[in-house]
């Protein structure tokens, strides 16, 4: 699946908002979008020029999956570090599990950070919402902070139709990195919830939630918003909060768990009608979401959470997010699963302008030999068959096959320690070990004289 490039799946808009109920998703929905209420596009041309993000992804759903695609980033967070993802509704069960995620939050040494509800519930008050993170498993593997404990921080918007500030837990201030951590799903009103949905109004203090729903308008109630107001509001959250932590390239990974794959969000979802797809993780929030909405798309049993996605007009989120300049939606979905390709070694043997390329077996020999070069070193003839050069270095022939065979061959004698270059047939011997075979140039060997040059080609 390397190379997996942008697919944008924007469909008919459905015209019909989410009506679900309240619990454990912030706010009931807003209107439809109105016919048109587009926001005004970045160049097209520069968006497409942008080079593709990377978007890794292992099927591995384990505490070793989730590392190996956390690795893959080459991320190393510094300083204080938050691990921010949903801790959960009491009752609920798909929130992410402690077990899957308790190895990376401890190696990290990070904390695990959460905003209180807007809508009350079992997580509205500080209190109640640490009481919630123990009960699930969560203080058990690491510190939790409530960030909006101690009341909010703003965050300034650049080039934000809806918000001007970004109304924050106070505690963001106290982190240096942070690592987004979000169970993938459908969404009663952004249509899926990701990367953008976790780092916008997951982190947004109460009234900051309020804000991002009322598409700016109130800190104190929901509002109607356009759907599409509402989605852009959430993008532009996620964006004040992606500059505070430097933008792109900046202090903020982001990691996506596609299990349990719902069409509602973590509280008391219906059971999922699809099978889950795996771990995907970028520094990129908006290629990593583009992502794993194309895999939805592309899977066979995926219906229900395209409908969810496509009657809430989801992906608008990610075209606003994107001609804001939060990331991209053109990315490369490398396949950590895949096995590696074994990579051959080849050198050149060069004297006198002719040269003879060898492959060589994947001995510690072979191996030693790759590593002393390059080489410049006398050739010496020997016998009627053979030419020598002498590495700096002896080889460890270990693991190397016998040599055997005739013209082309390329073999190491253990005793005196050089290399030799058949260019007809020799006799086996005990402590004659093969390197590799000649794949173009042999008929050069027989007339090698005075200097040669040893290269990897």
């Amino acid at each position: 699946m390397s190379g997996l490039t942008r697919r944008t799946f924007m469909g008919a808009l459905a015209g019909v908002a989410a009506t679900a109920a309240l619990a454990g998703c912030e706010a009931s929905a807003p209107d439809a979008p109105e016919p048109g209420a587009q926001p005004a596009p970045a160049d097209n041309a520069a968006l497409e020029a942008a080079a593709p993000a990377t978007v890794y992804l292992t099927r591995d759903i384990s505490p070793a999956g989730l590392r190996r695609a956390f690795d893959a980033l080459g991320f190393s967070p510094a300083g204080n570090v938050a691990v921010k993802l949903s801790t959960g509704e009491p009752g609920g069960h798909n929130f992410l599990s402690p077990d899957l995620i308790a190895d990376l939050v401890r190696d990290l040494d990070a904390t695990i950070v959460e905003c209180n509800t807007a809508y009350g519930g079992a997580r509205g008050t500080t209190e109640s919402h640490l009481r919630a993170a123990a009960d699930h498993g969560f203080t058990a593997i690491a510190d939790v902070d409530i960030m909006d404990a101690d009341g909010s921080m703003s965050l300034p918007v650049t080039g934000g139709a809806h918000l001007t500030e970004d109304l924050v837990g106070a505690h963001l201030a106290n982190y240096d990195s942070v690592v987004s951590l979000a169970h993938f799903k459908g969404h009663a009103m952004g249509g899926f919830g990701g990367a953008i949905k976790n780092c916008s109004i997951g982190i947004a203090a109460r009234e900051g939630k309020m804000l991002i729903h009322s598409a700016g308008t109130s800190t104190t109630g929901w509002g109607s918003p356009a759907q599409d107001d509402f989605l852009e509001s959430m993008a532009e959250a996620a964006k004040a909060v992606s500059d505070h932590f430097g933008g792109a390239g900046g202090a903020m990974a982001y990691v996506n768990v596609m299990n349990r794959l719902s069409v509602d969000c973590d509280s008391h979802p219906a059971e999922p009608e699809m099978a889950d797809i795996g771990i995907l993780a970028s520094t990129d929030p908006v290629a990593l979401d583009r992502a794993c909405v194309d895999l939805v798309y592309a899977a066979a049993d995926g219906t229900a959470l395209v409908e969810r996605i496509e009657s809430r007009n989801g992906t608008h989120t990610l075209d606003y997010a994107e001609a804001m300049g939060l990331g991209t939606q053109t990315y490369e979905l490398v396949d950590l699963d895949e096995a590696p390709e074994e990579e051959t070694m080849t050198i050149n043997v060069t004297c006198a302008g002719q040269t003879v390329t060898y492959e060589l077996n994947d001995s510690a020999a072979a191996r030693g030999l790759v590593e002393q070069l390059p080489l410049t070193l006398e050739v010496t003839p020997f016998g009627s068959n053979e030419q020598t050069f002498y590495p700096p270095e002896a080889l460890d022939c270990s693991d190397a096959p016998l040599a055997s065979g005739g013209a082309g061959v390329l073999a190491y004698y253990e005793p005196w320690g050089d290399v030799v270059m058949f260019y007809d047939d020799f006799s086996r011997n005990g402590s004659l070990y093969e390197l590799g075979h000649a794949v173009a140039g042999a008929e050069a060997i027989a007339g090698m004289t005075g200097t040669v040059e040893v290269t990897r080609a």
